[in-house]
Protein backbone atom coordinates (compact mmCIF):
# COMPACT_ATOMS: atom_id res chain seq x y z
CA UNK A 1 0.00 0.00 0.00
CA UNK A 2 2.41 2.14 0.97
CA UNK A 3 4.67 1.97 -2.46
CA UNK A 4 1.86 2.55 -4.33
CA UNK A 5 1.04 5.51 -2.70
CA UNK A 6 4.96 6.83 -2.88
CA UNK A 7 4.61 5.67 -6.82
CA UNK A 8 1.90 8.79 -7.14
CA UNK A 9 3.70 11.26 -5.51
CA UNK A 10 5.64 11.80 -8.87
CA UNK A 11 2.56 11.64 -10.69
CA UNK A 12 1.07 14.34 -8.92
CA UNK A 13 3.69 16.40 -9.19
CA UNK A 14 4.35 16.06 -12.27
CA UNK A 15 0.79 16.64 -13.27
CA UNK A 16 1.22 20.01 -10.59
CA UNK A 17 4.31 20.79 -13.25
CA UNK A 18 2.45 20.62 -16.28
CA UNK A 19 -0.86 22.77 -15.56
CA UNK A 20 1.31 25.71 -14.24
CA UNK A 21 3.48 25.78 -17.55
CA UNK A 22 -0.11 25.40 -19.47
CA UNK A 23 -1.09 28.32 -17.39
CA UNK A 24 2.41 30.05 -17.57
CA UNK A 25 2.10 29.71 -21.40
CA UNK A 26 -1.40 31.07 -21.97
CA UNK A 27 -0.37 33.82 -19.81
CA UNK A 28 2.77 34.20 -22.06
CA UNK A 29 0.66 34.38 -25.26
CA UNK A 30 -1.57 37.43 -23.58
CA UNK A 31 1.71 39.71 -23.15
CA UNK A 32 3.01 38.13 -26.50
CA UNK A 33 0.17 39.87 -28.47
CA UNK A 34 -0.71 42.47 -26.34
CA UNK A 35 0.93 45.62 -23.65
CA UNK A 36 -1.92 46.66 -21.56
CA UNK A 37 -1.84 50.37 -19.75
CA UNK A 38 -3.79 51.89 -17.61
CA UNK A 39 -1.72 55.75 -17.20
CA UNK A 40 -2.83 58.26 -15.15
CA UNK A 41 -1.83 61.49 -17.74
CA UNK A 42 -3.59 60.19 -20.86
CA UNK A 43 -7.13 59.50 -18.29
CA UNK A 44 -6.60 62.53 -17.12
CA UNK A 45 -6.35 64.04 -20.99
CA UNK A 46 -9.59 61.92 -22.00
CA UNK A 47 -11.65 62.82 -18.43
CA UNK A 48 -11.08 66.30 -19.30
CA UNK A 49 -12.29 66.08 -23.23
CA UNK A 50 -15.14 64.18 -21.82
CA UNK A 51 -16.15 67.02 -19.05
CA UNK A 52 -15.81 69.25 -21.88
CA UNK A 53 -17.75 68.20 -24.20
CA UNK A 54 -20.55 67.29 -21.53
CA UNK A 55 -21.30 70.48 -20.85
CA UNK A 56 -21.80 71.14 -24.62
CA UNK A 57 -24.87 70.10 -26.77
CA UNK A 58 -25.15 66.21 -27.51
CA UNK A 59 -24.92 65.96 -30.81
CA UNK A 60 -23.63 62.12 -31.31
CA UNK A 61 -25.87 59.09 -30.89
CA UNK A 62 -22.94 58.21 -28.13
CA UNK A 63 -23.49 61.44 -25.86
CA UNK A 64 -20.87 61.97 -23.52
CA UNK A 65 -21.74 61.66 -20.03
CA UNK A 66 -19.87 62.21 -16.67
CA UNK A 67 -21.03 59.06 -14.81
CA UNK A 68 -22.88 59.90 -11.31
CA UNK A 69 -20.13 58.39 -9.19
CA UNK A 70 -17.56 60.70 -10.91
CA UNK A 71 -20.29 64.09 -10.63
CA UNK A 72 -20.62 62.86 -6.42
CA UNK A 73 -16.84 63.12 -6.40
CA UNK A 74 -16.41 66.76 -8.95
CA UNK A 75 -19.34 68.11 -6.22
CA UNK A 76 -16.97 66.93 -2.97
CA UNK A 77 -14.22 69.42 -4.48
CA UNK A 78 -13.00 72.43 -2.70
CA UNK A 79 -13.79 76.07 -3.82
CA UNK A 80 -10.08 76.22 -4.97
CA UNK A 81 -9.93 72.88 -6.19
CA UNK A 82 -13.17 73.63 -7.92
CA UNK A 83 -11.78 76.51 -9.69
CA UNK A 84 -8.67 75.20 -10.75
CA UNK A 85 -10.52 72.39 -12.22
CA UNK A 86 -12.67 74.48 -14.15
CA UNK A 87 -9.99 76.47 -15.34
CA UNK A 88 -9.06 72.91 -16.90
CA UNK A 89 -11.94 72.03 -18.38
CA UNK A 90 -12.62 75.31 -20.02
CA UNK A 91 -9.63 75.37 -21.65
CA UNK A 92 -10.28 71.71 -23.28
CA UNK A 93 -13.74 73.00 -24.13
CA UNK A 94 -12.02 76.29 -25.73
CA UNK A 95 -9.13 74.52 -27.88
CA UNK A 96 -9.20 71.09 -27.41
CA UNK A 97 -12.81 69.15 -28.11
CA UNK A 98 -13.30 70.61 -31.45
CA UNK A 99 -10.66 68.55 -32.62
CA UNK A 100 -11.52 64.87 -32.89
CA UNK A 101 -9.93 62.00 -31.04
CA UNK A 102 -9.46 60.25 -34.17
CA UNK A 103 -9.56 62.00 -37.04
CA UNK A 104 -7.32 65.03 -35.90
CA UNK A 105 -3.16 64.27 -36.96
CA UNK A 106 -2.17 65.81 -34.19
CA UNK A 107 -4.81 64.80 -31.35
CA UNK A 108 -3.39 61.84 -32.49
CA UNK A 109 0.39 62.91 -31.61
CA UNK A 110 -0.95 64.32 -28.36
CA UNK A 111 -2.15 61.23 -27.46
CA UNK A 112 0.80 59.01 -27.88
CA UNK A 113 3.37 61.72 -26.30
CA UNK A 114 0.78 61.68 -23.18
CA UNK A 115 0.31 57.74 -23.25
CA UNK A 116 4.22 57.43 -23.29
CA UNK A 117 4.69 59.42 -19.57
CA UNK A 118 2.70 56.63 -18.11
CA UNK A 119 2.35 57.57 -14.63
CA UNK A 120 5.33 59.95 -14.32
CA UNK A 121 5.19 62.12 -11.54
CA UNK A 122 5.24 65.29 -13.90
CA UNK A 123 5.20 66.30 -17.10
CA UNK A 124 8.61 65.58 -19.23
CA UNK A 125 9.12 68.26 -21.66
CA UNK A 126 6.93 66.63 -24.29
CA UNK A 127 6.07 67.23 -27.84
CA UNK A 128 2.37 68.67 -27.37
CA UNK A 129 1.56 72.43 -26.99
CA UNK A 130 2.95 73.97 -23.54
CA UNK A 131 -0.68 75.39 -22.84
CA UNK A 132 -1.76 71.96 -22.83
CA UNK A 133 0.92 70.70 -20.83
CA UNK A 134 0.30 73.28 -18.41
CA UNK A 135 -3.22 72.80 -17.93
CA UNK A 136 -2.55 69.09 -17.43
CA UNK A 137 0.11 69.54 -14.71
CA UNK A 138 -2.07 71.97 -12.94
CA UNK A 139 -5.30 69.49 -13.24
CA UNK A 140 -3.09 66.55 -12.07
CA UNK A 141 -2.64 66.87 -8.53
CA UNK A 142 -7.19 67.02 -8.19
CA UNK A 143 -7.53 63.76 -10.19
CA UNK A 144 -4.73 62.17 -9.07
CA UNK A 145 -6.28 63.11 -5.50
CA UNK A 146 -10.14 62.39 -5.96
CA UNK A 147 -10.54 60.50 -9.16
CA UNK A 148 -7.65 58.47 -10.30
CA UNK A 149 -8.00 55.86 -7.60
CA UNK A 150 -11.36 54.63 -8.85
CA UNK A 151 -10.89 54.73 -12.47
CA UNK A 152 -6.97 52.94 -12.66
CA UNK A 153 -9.03 50.06 -10.55
CA UNK A 154 -12.16 50.13 -13.14
CA UNK A 155 -9.66 50.37 -15.75
CA UNK A 156 -7.51 47.05 -14.36
CA UNK A 157 -10.71 45.14 -13.71
CA UNK A 158 -10.89 45.49 -17.21
CA UNK A 159 -7.69 44.36 -18.33
CA UNK A 160 -8.14 41.72 -15.88
CA UNK A 161 -11.38 40.12 -17.15
CA UNK A 162 -10.06 40.41 -20.53
CA UNK A 163 -6.68 38.44 -20.17
CA UNK A 164 -8.60 35.01 -19.87
CA UNK A 165 -10.07 35.38 -22.93
CA UNK A 166 -6.84 36.32 -24.57
CA UNK A 167 -5.40 33.35 -23.58
CA UNK A 168 -8.01 31.02 -24.38
CA UNK A 169 -8.60 32.31 -28.09
CA UNK A 170 -5.80 35.10 -28.87
CA UNK A 171 -3.02 33.12 -30.53
CA UNK A 172 -6.30 31.51 -32.76
CA UNK A 173 -8.15 34.85 -33.58
CA UNK A 174 -4.52 36.50 -34.13
CA UNK A 175 -3.73 33.55 -36.81
CA UNK A 176 -7.12 34.17 -38.37
CA UNK A 177 -6.45 37.69 -39.04
CA UNK A 178 -3.00 37.25 -40.13
CA UNK A 179 -4.35 34.72 -42.97
CA UNK A 180 -7.28 37.38 -43.63
CA UNK A 181 -5.93 40.09 -43.81
CA UNK A 182 -2.48 39.27 -45.84
CA UNK A 183 -0.86 41.05 -43.43
CA UNK A 184 1.30 40.38 -40.43
CA UNK A 185 0.64 41.18 -36.89
CA UNK A 186 1.88 44.85 -35.75
CA UNK A 187 4.17 45.11 -33.70
CA UNK A 188 4.60 42.70 -31.05
CA UNK A 189 3.01 43.06 -28.38
CA UNK A 190 0.78 45.77 -29.76
CA UNK A 191 0.24 48.91 -26.88
CA UNK A 192 -3.36 48.90 -26.09
CA UNK A 193 -3.87 51.97 -23.63
CA UNK A 194 -7.30 51.38 -21.25
CA UNK A 195 -8.80 54.97 -20.05
CA UNK A 196 -12.41 55.58 -18.80
CA UNK A 197 -13.06 57.68 -22.10
CA UNK A 198 -11.89 56.56 -25.26
CA UNK A 199 -14.27 59.06 -27.97
CA UNK A 200 -17.72 58.69 -28.86
CA UNK A 201 -17.81 54.96 -30.28
CA UNK A 202 -15.57 53.62 -27.08
CA UNK A 203 -12.63 53.12 -28.66
CA UNK A 204 -10.23 54.57 -31.44
CA UNK A 205 -6.87 53.43 -33.06
CA UNK A 206 -3.75 55.26 -34.06
CA UNK A 207 -1.00 53.56 -36.57
CA UNK A 208 1.83 54.08 -37.23
CA UNK A 209 2.62 51.75 -34.36
CA UNK A 210 -0.88 50.62 -33.92
CA UNK A 211 -2.15 52.02 -30.56
CA UNK A 212 -5.66 51.47 -29.84
CA UNK A 213 -7.48 53.49 -26.88
CA UNK A 214 -10.16 51.62 -25.23
CA UNK A 215 -13.19 52.81 -22.99
CA UNK A 216 -13.01 50.13 -20.08
CA UNK A 217 -16.47 51.77 -19.06
CA UNK A 218 -18.19 51.35 -22.73
CA UNK A 219 -21.07 48.91 -22.01
CA UNK A 220 -20.61 47.72 -25.53
CA UNK A 221 -16.90 46.94 -24.49
CA UNK A 222 -18.06 44.02 -21.63
CA UNK A 223 -17.40 40.23 -21.75
CA UNK A 224 -16.69 38.76 -24.96
CA UNK A 225 -17.27 41.64 -26.82
CA UNK A 226 -13.84 43.18 -25.15
CA UNK A 227 -12.31 40.28 -26.31
CA UNK A 228 -13.47 41.24 -29.81
CA UNK A 229 -13.10 45.05 -29.41
CA UNK A 230 -8.97 44.82 -29.11
CA UNK A 231 -8.69 42.81 -31.95
CA UNK A 232 -11.00 44.87 -34.00
CA UNK A 233 -8.82 47.76 -32.89
CA UNK A 234 -5.52 46.25 -33.89
CA UNK A 235 -6.91 45.30 -37.59
CA UNK A 236 -7.01 49.00 -37.82
CA UNK A 237 -3.10 48.44 -38.36
CA UNK A 238 -3.87 45.61 -40.69
CA UNK A 239 -7.00 46.53 -43.16
CA UNK A 240 -4.60 48.28 -45.64
CA UNK A 241 -4.31 45.06 -48.55
CA UNK A 242 -8.26 45.04 -48.05
CA UNK A 243 -8.64 48.77 -48.76
CA UNK A 244 -5.96 48.73 -51.68
CA UNK A 245 -8.21 45.57 -53.25
CA UNK A 246 -11.14 47.62 -52.62
CA UNK A 247 -10.00 50.65 -54.91
CA UNK A 248 -8.48 48.87 -57.26
CA UNK A 249 -11.78 46.94 -57.82
CA UNK A 250 -13.70 50.27 -57.64
CA UNK A 251 -11.41 52.06 -60.55
CA UNK A 252 -12.38 48.32 -62.66
CA UNK A 253 -16.04 48.57 -62.17
CA UNK A 254 -15.92 52.63 -62.61
CA UNK A 255 -13.53 51.87 -65.61
CA UNK A 256 -16.30 49.37 -67.31
CA UNK A 257 -19.19 51.42 -66.21
CA UNK A 258 -18.15 55.53 -67.10
CA UNK A 259 -21.56 56.29 -66.71
CA UNK A 260 -22.33 55.12 -63.02
CA UNK A 261 -19.69 55.97 -60.97
CA UNK A 262 -19.50 53.81 -57.69
CA UNK A 263 -18.28 54.75 -54.94
CA UNK A 264 -18.18 52.62 -51.77
CA UNK A 265 -17.69 55.40 -49.08
CA UNK A 266 -15.82 53.59 -45.77
CA UNK A 267 -16.71 49.83 -47.03
CA UNK A 268 -12.88 48.60 -45.38
CA UNK A 269 -14.24 49.49 -42.62
CA UNK A 270 -17.54 47.59 -42.89
CA UNK A 271 -15.58 44.80 -44.14
CA UNK A 272 -13.20 44.70 -40.65
CA UNK A 273 -16.22 45.04 -38.63
CA UNK A 274 -17.44 41.83 -40.26
CA UNK A 275 -14.55 40.45 -40.04
CA UNK A 276 -13.31 40.69 -36.79
CA UNK A 277 -16.99 39.64 -34.99
CA UNK A 278 -16.63 36.90 -37.10
CA UNK A 279 -13.87 35.35 -36.37
CA UNK A 280 -14.92 35.73 -32.11
CA UNK A 281 -18.10 34.21 -32.79
CA UNK A 282 -16.53 31.18 -34.66
CA UNK A 283 -14.48 30.89 -31.51
CA UNK A 284 -16.54 31.55 -28.88
CA UNK A 285 -19.76 30.13 -28.40
CA UNK A 286 -23.18 32.05 -28.74
CA UNK A 287 -21.60 35.31 -29.64
CA UNK A 288 -23.20 37.66 -30.95
CA UNK A 289 -20.86 40.23 -33.35
CA UNK A 290 -20.33 44.35 -32.11
CA UNK A 291 -22.18 45.36 -35.26
CA UNK A 292 -24.82 43.49 -35.57
CA UNK A 293 -25.41 43.48 -31.53
CA UNK A 294 -25.36 46.96 -31.38
CA UNK A 295 -27.54 47.81 -34.78
CA UNK A 296 -24.68 48.88 -36.74
CA UNK A 297 -25.28 47.59 -40.15
CA UNK A 298 -28.44 49.42 -40.29
CA UNK A 299 -27.30 52.87 -38.99
CA UNK A 300 -23.67 53.21 -41.18
CA UNK A 301 -24.24 50.35 -44.10
CA UNK A 302 -27.89 49.94 -45.04
CA UNK A 303 -29.29 47.85 -47.48
CA UNK A 304 -27.54 44.56 -48.77
CA UNK A 305 -23.80 45.39 -47.55
CA UNK A 306 -23.63 43.27 -44.89
CA UNK A 307 -25.68 39.89 -47.04
CA UNK A 308 -23.03 40.85 -49.54
CA UNK A 309 -19.91 40.76 -47.63
CA UNK A 310 -21.20 37.80 -46.04
CA UNK A 311 -21.93 36.18 -49.71
CA UNK A 312 -18.35 37.31 -51.13
CA UNK A 313 -15.68 37.80 -48.65
CA UNK A 314 -16.45 35.01 -46.00
CA UNK A 315 -15.33 32.49 -48.66
CA UNK A 316 -12.16 34.45 -48.42
CA UNK A 317 -11.99 32.73 -44.99
CA UNK A 318 -11.34 29.93 -45.59
CA UNK A 319 -9.22 30.50 -48.18
CA UNK A 320 -11.26 29.35 -51.14
CA UNK A 321 -10.95 32.47 -52.90
CA UNK A 322 -8.42 34.90 -52.95
CA UNK A 323 -8.32 38.19 -51.40
CA UNK A 324 -8.30 39.89 -54.28
CA UNK A 325 -10.94 38.08 -56.09
CA UNK A 326 -13.66 37.93 -53.05
CA UNK A 327 -13.07 41.82 -53.04
CA UNK A 328 -13.92 42.42 -56.63
CA UNK A 329 -16.91 40.32 -56.34
CA UNK A 330 -17.73 41.73 -53.32
CA UNK A 331 -17.65 45.43 -55.32
CA UNK A 332 -19.02 44.13 -59.07
CA UNK A 333 -22.15 43.08 -56.58
CA UNK A 334 -22.42 46.17 -54.88
CA UNK A 335 -22.31 48.19 -57.71
CA UNK A 336 -25.30 46.80 -59.17
CA UNK A 337 -26.93 46.93 -56.06
CA UNK A 338 -26.38 50.28 -56.48
CA UNK A 339 -27.53 50.60 -59.89
CA UNK A 340 -30.49 48.41 -59.61
CA UNK A 341 -32.18 49.00 -56.57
Amino acid sequence: MMRSVLLLIPLLCSVDIISAAQSNEAKETSQRLFDFHSGVWINLHHFLYLEALSRGPQKSSHPAVVTDEDAVLLGSLSAQERATWNEAVDYYANSVIARDLLFDRDMGIIKNEIEDTEDSADLPQLDIPADLRGTLRKAAPIYRKHFWKNHDQENRRWIAQLQPLIEKYGEKLKNSLVAIYEEPWPDSPVRVDVTIYAGQFGAYTTNGPTRPTICSRDPANQGAAALEVVFHETSHGMIDRVADAISAAEADVNARNPKETFHSGKLWHAVLFYTAGEVVAQQVPGYVAYADKNGLWTRAWPGPVRSLIEQDWKPHFNGSVTLSAAIGKLISDLAAAQAHP
